[in-house]
C-alpha cells in the first residue's frame, strides 16, 4: 500500500479508506450545493455512461482504490488549487508554492515559477523551490505531526504523555505563569525567541507580543542561532545588508567563502553558474571539496578557522604592489584617521580643545597634506573636504601643551600585515604562496568583487576577525557600494510588522507608533543633528531595547541578548569560567569578571535579563528547540536550568526533542493550514504568501489563535485569584485585568482574525512605502508574491542603504557610495580600527589572524558542521522520502587517511569524545574531507543518535569575552544585534570505534 494511501485512511473517520470524493462510502456529498446537469459533466469525463441512470449508479456505488496505478491517475485531480511557501527559516527561502488539494488533504504541491525578470540581461529567479519543499505534504501527515494538546504523565523526557482538552492546556500554562509572576516576578517567564519558523502572522510573533504585555523576558533570536555577523557589525554598524541573489549575476568574481551554496541555496545557486557562464570567475574556498568546489574554476582548501591569515596576506599583497583604490580608502574608510602612538587611541577633539572649549569624543581627524595640520573629518558626510595622508608620522600639540605623535589608520594596518607575508600565511593556511599572490591578483583586476560568505563564519571563536579581514579585502579594492560586489549580512526588515510594538490596529495604531518615534528622534536630533536617517532609526531601536519606548503603557523588553540567562541561569558560568584554556589566550581575567564589569557599567542596562535573583520558572517556546540549537545544550540545559523550571511549554507543528522533554506541549497549525507570509528577505525581495488550503491537523491551531486563547485564560485566572498585576525589578506595573483588550489591539483582532492582522499588515507596509500602493490581502491571494519597493522605516530595514527600483538588482551601501552618506559606526566610516580599551588588550584593534581556541581539550582533529542538505533545520530531518534519499540517519565525514590511522571503516559506529562530553555515530569516509577534520552536519534531532546524545554535547559553547564590550559607538545592543554567541566550529575531538554497552 502506497504511503499516500495510508495517509488518508489514518486521516479518514474511523481509519476507513475515504473515497475519492466527498463524504465517505458515496459520493453524494459532492453533489451537495450543484446541479445534476454539472455534476454529469464531471462524471462523463471520469468514464461514467448511461446518461442520468448511469450517474446515479456510480454515485451510490462505494469507490475503493486499486492499485498504485488508480492512486498515481488520480494524483493528477484535484479540488482545488492553492498559493503555499514553507514558513521556515531557510535562507533566503521564500519560495512560491502551488498547493493541490483533494477531499480536504494536500496532495502535493510544485514549484509556482511566478517570478518576473527585473533587471533586462539578467536571468530570473524561476523557479524556486528545493526537494524539501515539494514534499512538504508529505511531512504535514507525517508520524512526527503533533495533533492534540499534550500533558506530560511521567518523569520529563520519559515520553509519557496523556491527551487533553485545549481547555485543560490553557489552564495549566495560564496558572503555570501567574505562579512565576507571583513567585519571582516577570522576568522568570522565558520567552525564546524562534528565527520566523512559522510565519508572520501567526508562528513566533503573537507569544512575542503576549510575552511583552506581561513583561516576560524574550531572548533574542539571533544571538541564540548564531546567525550574527559579528565582523560585519563591528566594520559597518550593521550586518543587515544583502544583495539580491540576481546581482551576483554582475561580479566578475565571486569568492564562495564559508559558504556551500549547491547545500544550501538550491534555488538561488544557478545565479552563480549563469554568472560563470558568462565569464565570471568563481572560486571556492573552503577545508573540504565539497560540492560547490566541483563547480568553481579554483578550490582553494585552507585550515579551517585560518582564513583571517589569508585575507590578510592577500592585503599585504594588493598593498605592495600598489594595487590599493585609493579614493574608495581615503572616502569610504577609517584609514586616514589619525591615531595616537602614545595611547594607541583615535586622535579626538577632547584632545585638542582648550578648557571650556565644547568637545566632542567621536570628532576625529586626518592629517591634511595641503595644510601640513590636522583636520577634522566630517561627520555628516563621507565626502573630505581636505587631501588626507595614508602614511607618515606626524607631530600634534595637545591642548594641555604635550606633543605627540600621531600616524593614520592606514600606517598601523601597513605595520600590522609586514607579518603577513605568502610564506607565513601558507604556514597557517595550508594554501601555498602561489596560489594566494594569484589569488590577490584576481580580486585586484576583477571590477566588480563578490564574497558569498554563509553563517558558518561567524560561528567560528574568531569569526569577527575572519568578517573584518575579509571587508578589508574589499575595502582596499573599492568593492563595496555597486552592482555585484559586497559581502553578506541579511536583512528581513523591509516589511512593517507592528504586531510587536503597536497598541491599536489600523491607521489609528500607525500614527501613534509613528507619533512616538518621532518624540524619539527629536531627542537623538537634539543631541546630534548630524545623525542620518538610518542612525536615528537604530536609535529609535535601541531605546526601545533599554527604555521600551513605543508603548503607551509598560511592557517586557523587545528582545535581550541570551548571554546573562546562559551565565546567571542555564549552567554556562562553570563552563565558560572553569575552562580558560578553551578561550582566548589574549584574556587577563576569566570570563566572568569581564562579564561584571561590562554590566557594572552599564553597557547592557535594562537587557541583562533575567537579573542574577530573579530564575526561570517558565519556559515558553514556539517553533524552536533549545535542546537542539543551544550548543551544548543538550547536557548543560537539562543538568542546570531544567530543574529551575517549574513549566515547560513548547507550541510546534512536530514533536521535537525540546516538546519531548516539555511538560505541555500544544499542536500549531501547518504551513498550508493558516493565512501567512514567509518573513522576507532582501535577497529574494518579494513578499511571499500563503493561503489556507486545508483545516489544520487534529486539533492544531493558528499561533494567533492559541495564544488569545491563552491572554483570555491568563486574564480569567488571575482574576479568579486577585492577582490584577504584575511587576518587575525595575518597577514596571502589567496589568494582567486588561490582558485581552490590550493583546487583541482593543478588539480590533479577535483569536480568529489572522486576516485581519494579515491586512494590518501589509497597509502598514504600504503606507512606509515598502510595498506598492494600493497592496492588499487581495493582491496576494491574486498574485501569490509582491515586489518590495522601499526599505521601510526600521533601522533593520534601512541597513540597506539603498534605492529600489523596478527594473534593477538589489545592490547594498549605495547612498554610501554615491551619496557620501556616512555609516553608523563610531568614525561613520568602515571602521578597522577599534580603539576600545578591551580591544587594545586582546591586540584587536586592527585586524589579524588568532588560531582556533582549543574548546573541547587538547585533540588531534577539529570537528565542523553546516546545513544539511536533506532539511532545513530539523523540520525534514526524520521524513521518511529525506532519509531515502541519504543513509539514513547521522553521520561524521572523516578522510580515509584518518580512519585507517585509527582502524575504522566505512559505516562503523564511533565514539566522538573530547575534554566536555562525547557522542555516537556513524562514519562516511570521503576523500574529499581534509585530514585532520571531521565533518557533521547539523540538525539532526537528538533522538535520531544513540542514547539521544547528539553532536552538540561534544561542543562546549563558549562565547568571546570581546562581544560583552560596550560604551563604545555602534558596540550597543538592539534586535538582532551586537551580542554574544556561542562558537561551534573547529570543535576539538577524537574518534575512535565504539564498543562496549550500546554498541550496534
Amino acid at each position: 500500500m502506497s504511503r499516500k494511501r495510508e495517509r488518508q485512511q489514518d486521516a479518514a473517520p474511523g481509519g476507513g479508506t475515504p473515497p475519492l470524493l466527498g463524504q465517505p462510502v458515496t459520493r453524494r456529498g459532492f453533489l451537495k450545493g450543484a446541479s445534476l446537469g454539472a455534476a454529469a459533466l464531471y462524471l462523463t469525463q471520469l468514464g461514467c455512461r448511461g446518461g442520468e441512470e448511469g450517474i446515479r449508479r456510480v454515485v451510490a456505488q462505494p469507490y475503493l482504490y486499486g492499485d498504485w496505478t488508480d492512486l498515481y491517475r488520480q494524483k493528477w485531480r484535484w479540488d482545488k488549487v492553492t498559493w503555499g511557501t514553507h514558513l521556515i527559516d531557510c535562507y533566503p527561502g521564500s519560495c512560491l508554492f502551488r498547493v493541490y488539494t483533494k477531499d480536504g488533504m494536500v496532495w502535493r504541491e510544485e514549484q509556482a515559477g511566478r517570478y518576473p525578470e527585473i533587471e533586462p540581461g539578467v536571468p530570473d529567479m524561476n523557479p524556486r523551490g528545493c526537494q524539501k519543499g515539494s514534499c512538504f505534504s508529505d511531512v504535514m501527515y507525517g508520524p512526527e505531526r503533533l495533533r492534540y494538546p499534550l500533558r506530560r504523565v511521567g518523569e520529563r523526557g520519559s515520553g509519557q504523555w496523556e491527551r487533553i482538552s485545549w481547555k485543560e492546556a490553557l489552564t495549566d500554562v495560564a496558572d503555570g505563569i501567574l505562579d512565576a509572576l507571583e513567585e519571582v516576578g516577570p522576568e522568570s517567564v522565558i520567552y525564546e525567541l524562534p528565527p520566523g519558523n512559522g510565519g508572520i502572522v501567526n508562528g513566533p510573533l503573537p507569544g512575542w507580543r503576549l510575552s511583552r504585555l506581561i513583561g516576560a523576558t524574550v531572548l533574542d533570536s539571533n544571538g541564540m542561532v548564531g546567525d550574527f555577523n559579528v565582523g560585519l557589525y563591528e566594520t559597518f554598524g550593521k550586518f543587515q545588508f544583502v544583495s539580491s541573489i540576481d546581482d551576483w549575476f554582475h561580479a566578475d568574481l565571486i569568492l564562495v567563502w564559508h559558504m556551500n551554496p549547491v547545500y544550501t541555496r538550491i534555488p538561488s545557486v544557478h545565479f552563480v553558474y549563469e554568472a560563470r557562464y558568462h565569464g565570471t570567475k568563481v572560486v571556492n574556498i573552503a577545508p573540504d571539496y565539497n560540492a560547490s568546489s566541483v563547480h568553481a574554476d579554483l578550490w582553494v582548501p585552507v585550515e579551517p578557522g585560518s582564513d583571517a591569515a589569508l585575507a590578510l596576506a592577500m592585503c599585504r599583497i594588493i598593498i605592495d604592489e600598489g594595487w590599493v583604490n585609493r579614493e574608495f580608502v581615503v572616502e569610504q574608510t577609517d584609514l586616514p584617521l589619525l591615531v595616537r602612538l602614545d595611547t594607541q587611541r583615535f586622535l579626538r577633539q577632547t584632545d585638542l580643545a582648550g578648557e571650556g572649549e565644547e568637545a566632542r569624543d567621536d570628532q576625529f581627524y586626518v592629517w591634511d597634506e595641503a595644510s601640513g595640520g590636522p583636520a577634522p573629518a566630517p561627520r555628516d558626510t563621507l565626502r573630505m573636504n581636505a587631501r588626507p595622508a595614508l602614511e607618515g608620522r606626524f607631530a600634534v600639540t595637545l591642548a594641555s601643551g604635550e606633543q605627540v605623535d600621531v600616524t593614520p589608520v592606514f600606517e598601523l594596518l601597513r605595520e600590522r600585515l609586514a607579518d603577513y607575508t605568502p610564506e607565513r600565511a601558507a604556514s597557517i593556511t595550508g594554501v601555498r604562496p602561489s596560489v594566494i599572490r594569484r589569488l590577490a591578483r584576481m580580486v585586484a583586476e576583477a571590477k566588480r568583487v563578490h564574497i558569498l560568505q554563509g553563517w558558518n563564519v561567524n560561528k567560528y571563536y574568531h569569526g569577527d576577525l575572519m568578517e573584518r579581514s575579509q571587508a578589508l579585502l574589499l575595502a582596499l579594492t573599492g568593492n563595496f557600494g555597486r552592482k555585484g560586489t559586497g559581502m553578506r549580512g541579511f536583512n528581513s526588515a523591509q516589511l512593517q510588522v507592528g504586531t510587536v510594538v503597536k497598541d491599536h490596529a489600523g491607521i489609528e495604531g500607525f500614527i501613534e507608533l509613528a507619533d512616538r518615534a518621532l518624540d524619539v528622534e527629536e531627542e537623538l536630533l537634539q543631541e546630534d543633528p548630524t545623525l542620518t536617517e538610518e542612525m536615528r532609526a537604530i536609535g529609535i531601536e535601541q531605546a526601545e531595547a533599554q527604555r521600551r519606548v513605543l508603548f503607551p503603557y509598560d511592557v517586557g523588553p523587545l528582545t535581550v541578548p541570551a548571554a546573562f540567562y546562559w551565565y546567571w541561569h542555564a549552567g554556562y558560568k562553570d563552563v565558560w569560567d572553569g575552562h580558560p584554556d578553551w578561550s582566548d589566550p589574549a584574556m587577563n581575567r576569566p570570563l566572568g569578571e569581564y562579564l561584571d564589569e561590562a554590566v557594572s557599567k552599564g553597557w547592557w542596562e535594562g537587557v541583562a535579563l533575567p537579573q542574577k535573583d530573579r530564575p526561570p520558572r517558565v519556559l515558553l517556546e514556539v517553533a524552536v528547540s533549545t535542546l537542539r540549537r543551544t550548543r551544548g545544550g543538550y547536557k548543560v540545559l537539562r543538568e542546570h536550568l531544567w530543574p529551575k523550571l517549574k513549566l515547560i511549554v513548547a507550541v510546534d507543528v512536530r514533536m521535537s526533542s525540546t516538546a519531548r522533554q516539555a511538560d505541555i506541549v500544544l499542536p500549531a497549525a501547518g504551513f498550508y493550514e493558516k493565512t501567512d507570509f514567509r518573513f522576507p528577505v532582501t535577497d529574494v525581495n518579494f513578499l511571499t504568501f500563503t493561503e489556507q488550503a486545508v483545516k489544520p491537523v487534529g486539533q492544531s491551531k493558528p499561533e494567533w489563535e492559541i495564544f488569545t486563547l491563552l491572554a483570555r485564560k491568563i486574564q480569567e485566572r488571575a482574576l479568579a485569584r486577585g492577582v490584577t498585576k504584575a511587576s518587575d525589578a525595575a518597577g514596571r506595573e502589567f496589568p494582567l485585568d486588561k490582558l485581552v483588550e490590550r493583546f487583541t489591539m482593543h478588539g480590533a483582532v479577535r483569536e480568529r482574525d489572522g486576516d485581519a492582522l494579515a491586512e494590518d499588515i501589509v497597509r502598514d507596509t504600504v503606507r512606509v512605502g515598502a510595498l506598492p500602493e494600493r497592496t492588499t490581502l487581495k493582491t496576494f491571494r491574486k498574485q501569490g508574491i509582491v515586489r518590495f519597493t522601499g526599505l521601510g522605516q526600521t533601522g533593520g530595514g534601512l541597513n540597506l542603504a539603498t534605492d529600489i527600483k523596478p527594473d534593477e538588482t538589489v545592490s547594498p551601501l549605495r547612498w554610501h557610495g554615491e551619496r557620501q552618506v556616512p555609516y553608523p559606526t563610531l568614525t561613520r566610516r568602515i571602521q578597522f580600527y577599534i580603539d576600545h580599551d578591551w580591544f587594545l588588550e586582546g591586540d584587536e584593534a586592527l585586524p589579524r589572524h588568532k588560531p582556533n581556541p582549543q574548546m573541547g581539550g587538547s585533540h588531534p582533529l577539529r570537528m565542523t558542521s553546516g546545513h544539511l542538505r536533506w532539511s532545513i533545520h530539523s523540520t525534514w530531518v526524520a521524513n521518511r522520502l529525506m532519509l531515502y534519499t541519504h543513509r539514513g540517519g547521522p553521520f561524521l565525514m572523516m578522510c580515509p587517511e584518518d580512519a585507517e590511522a585509527r582502524g575504522l571503516a566505512d559505516n562503523d559506529e564511533v565514539r566522538v569524545y573530547n575534554d566536555f562530553d562525547e557522542f555516537r555515530v556513524r562514519i562516511k569516509l570521503s576523500p574529499s574531507v581534509r585530514p585532520g577534520q571531521v565533518i557533521i552536519y547539523h540538525a539532526w534531532e537528538p533522538y535520531q543518535y544513540r542514547n539521544w546524545k547528539p553532536y552538540d554535547t561534544a561542543i562546549p559553547g563558549m562565547i568571546k569575552w570581546l562581544h560583552l564590550a560596550g560604551g563604545y559607538g555602534h558596540l550597543k545592543f538592539w534586535r538582532d544585534n551586537w551580542q554574544p554567541q556561542q562558537a561551534d566550529r573547529a570543535i576539538a575531538v577524537e574518534v575512535e570505534k565504539a564498543a562496549g554497552e550500546g554498541a550496534v
